[in-house]
């Protein structure tokens, strides 16, 4: 069994390109498909700007000390 190419034409940069069926994102090429997509991110924006992970958790054990807590990070328990 054969695969049959088909030919389409690009609705942005008019360029034609071959696949076996219409891509879910319409006549579009890859090229100008990845100019649209947004390479962002939305959720863990914190985690690169503001204090690290370490110094959180530092934090969260100095202020659990005060409290009269004992308090110690997760992964020391088990090292």
């Amino acid at each position: 069994m054969s695969i049959v190419m088909k030919e389409f034409r690009c609705l942005e940069c008019f360029t034609t390109f071959e696949s076996d069926e219409l891509p879910r994102r319409g006549s579009i090429c890859f090229k100008c498909h990845i100019k649209s997509v947004r390479l962002g991110f939305t959720y863990g924006q914190e985690d690169f700007h503001g204090p690290t992970v370490k110094e959180r958790a530092d934090e969260q054990v100095r202020v659990a000390k005060e409290a009269g807590i004992n308090a110690e990070p997760v992964g020391s328990r088990w090292i």
